[in-house]
C-alpha cells in the first residue's frame, strides 16, 4: 500500500472503475485554469467533465483520508471511490489519496484515477509544503487497461507525481493492454518531481493438433508537462517496458503476431520541461522484447513482430530555461528493441520483424558546460531465416548554447551496424535491412 501525503487547500479525486457511473472522456478537459478555490466552483468544474456532485463524496476539515486504511482517531475518512476534499485554510491540513484503481483484478475494466491538487490559495504556503499523488494499478489477466491523470499547482510548495503501473497477462489469445498516464505540474518557486514505471507482460503457451493463432497487442503513452515560472527545478523519470512471449506447438498452422496491427507507437513519451533560472532534468528508457517459439511438422509457420512505419518507440523531449545564462538542462534517453524469432517445421517458415525507432531532444538556453543532451537507440533482431528484418530509426537532438550527441545501433543476423554524431544540432535518419555482407545495410533518408 502506497500511501501518500498532501498539504493544500483542494485535491479531487475520481477513481472509475467498473460500474462506476463517470464519462470516460473525463480526463481529458483542459484543467489548466480551473477554479477550485470554493465548493460551488468545484461543484461547476466536476459538471463540466461529466460528474454530479451529488455523486461525489465531499470532505472538508483539517484531516482527510480516503482509501481503505483510515488512519485512525482526528481523520475525516471515507472508503468512497468518487471524492472532494477540501482543507482547512486557517492552519495547515493534510488531504491523503490512495489511488489503486484496480481493486479486483480479474475483472476486465476501464481503471481510471484523475487527482487535482492546489496549494496556491493557501495562507500558510512554504517551500515545505507538498502536493503529493500517486497511482498504482496491477491488473492481472483480462483485457487491461489503465489510466492515471493528475494535476498539480502551487507557488512556494513543491508537486511530487508518481505512477506505478503493472498489466500481466497470461490466459487465452488475444492478449490486449494499454497504459495511459498524464501528468501536468506548474509551480513558481517550488520544484516539480514526476516518477513513471509503465510495464506491460503478455505470455501465451498452446499445445494443440488443430491450427493455433496467437496474438498480442501493447500500447504505453505517457506525457509530462512541468512548468516552473520563477527558480523552481523540473525533474521527469520514466522507464516504459513491454516484454510479449508466445509459444506454440500444433499438428498444424501456427500464426503469432506480436504489434503487428498498431495503429499507433506501442510506446510513446512526451515530456516538456520549461523554467525561468530553475533546471530542466529528463531521464527515460523505452524498451519493448519480443519473443515467438513455434513447432509444427508439416507447417505453415508465419510469425511476425512489430508494425513499420506506425508502430515502435517514440518519444519527445523539449527543454526551455528561460532566463539567460542561468540553470541548466539534461537528456537522458534510451531506447531499446531485442526481437527473436524461432520456429521449426518440415513446411514453409515466414519471419517478419519490424523495429521503428523515434526519438528526441530539443534544448533551449540554459549554461553550456552544464547542458546535457544524448539520445540512444538500439535494435536488435535475430531469426532462423535471415530475411524478413528491417528497422527505420529516427535519432535527434539540438542545443541552442551547447552540443549534443545522437548514437544508433542496429543488429540482424548478418551483424551490427552503428553510426553516431554529435554537434549543436544532430540527426541520423536510416531505413535498415538485416541482409548485407558484412552486416546490416543501412540508408539514410531525409523526412519529410
Amino acid at each position: 500500500m502506497g500511501t501518500k501525503v498532501a498539504t493544500v487547500i483542494v485535491v479531487v479525486g475520481l477513481l472509475m472503475m467498473a460500474g462506476v457511473g463517470a464519462r470516460a472522456d473525463a480526463s481529458s478537459t483542459d484543467r489548466g485554469q480551473t477554479d477550485l478555490s470554493s465548493l460551488p466552483a468545484i461543484a461547476a468544474y466536476l459538471s463540466s467533465i461529466g460528474v454530479d456532485i451529488g455523486s461525489v463524496v465531499v470532505q472538508q476539515g483539517q484531516l482527510n483520508y480516503a482509501g481503505p486504511n483510515c488512519p485512525g482517531t482526528g481523520w475525516n475518512c471515507t472508503t468512497g471511490n468518487m471524492v472532494v476534499q477540501i482543507s482547512t485554510a486557517t492552519s495547515p491540513g493534510a488531504n491523503i489519496f490512495d489511488c489503486f484503481p484496480a481493486l479486483d483484478a480479474t475483472i476486465p475494466a476501464v481503471n481510471e484515477c484523475l487527482i487535482v491538487q492546489s496549494s496556491v490559495l493557501d495562507p500558510l504556503e512554504t517551500s515545505t509544503t507538498t502536493n503529493s499523488a500517486g497511482c498504482t494499478a496491477d491488473i492481472l489477466e483480462g483485457s487491461g487497461k489503465s489510466k492515471c491523470t493528475i494535476r498539480q499547482t502551487s507557488k512556494k510548495g513543491n508537486n511530487y507525481a508518481t505512477y506505478r503501473g503493472s498489466i500481466t497477462q497470461g490466459g487465452e489469445s488475444p492478449q490486449s493492454a494499454f497504459e495511459e498516464v498524464t501528468f501536468t505540474q506548474n509551480s513558481d518557486t517550488g520544484n516539480n518531481t514526476v516518477k513513471i514505471t509503465q510495464t506491460i507482460k503478455q505470455t501465451l503457451k498452446t499445445d494443440l493438433t488443430t491450427p493455433v493463432s496467437q496474438d498480442q497487442q501493447a500500447r504505453q503513452k505517457a506525457t509530462v508537462t512541468q512548468t516552473a515560472s520563477s527558480s523552481g527545478n523540473n525533474s521527469s523519470s520514466v522507464a516504459q517496458s513491454q516484454f510479449q512471449d508466445e509459444n506454440a506447438s500444433a499438428g498444424a498452422s501456427i500464426t503469432q503476431n506480436q504489434n503487428a496491427a498498431s495503429t499507433e507507437k506501442n510506446q510513446e513519451l512526451t515530456v516538456t520541461q520549461t523554467t525561468s533560472t530553475g533546471n530542466n532534468i529528463s531521464s527515460f528508457s523505452q524498451m519493448i522484447n519480443q519473443n515467438q517459439q513455434a513447432q509444427s511438422s508439416p507447417g505453415p509457420i508465419m510469425q511476425t513482430q512489430g508494425t513499420p512505419v506506425s508502430g515502435g518507440l517514440k518519444a519527445t523531449v523539449t527543454q526551455d530555461v528561460t532566463t539567460p545564462n542561468t540553470g541548466y538542462n539534461s537528456n537522458t534517453t534510451s531506447l531499446d528493441e531485442p526481437q527473436t524469432q524461432a520456429a521449426q517445421t518440415q513446411g514453409t517458415k515466414t519471419q517478419n520483424q519490424f523495429g521503428p525507432e523515434d526519438c528526441c531532444g530539443t534544448q533551449l538556453g540554459g549554461i553550456p558546460e552544464k547542458n546535457y543532451n544524448a539520445v540512444v537507440e538500439r535494435n536488435v533482431q535475430h531469426n532462423d531465416t535471415g530475411v524478413g528484418q528491417s528497422t527505420e530509426q529516427r535519432a535527434k537532438c539540438s542545443d541552442t548554447v551547447g552540443e549534443c550527441s545522437v548514437d544508433v545501433t542496429y543488429t540482424s543476423n548478418s551483424g551490427t551496424n552503428h553510426d553516431s554524431m554529435s554537434g549543436p544540432s544532430a540527426a541520423i535518419f536510416r531505413n535498415c535491412t538485416g541482409t548485407g555482407e558484412g552486416g546490416p545495410t543501412c540508408t539514410p533518408f531525409f523526412p519529410d
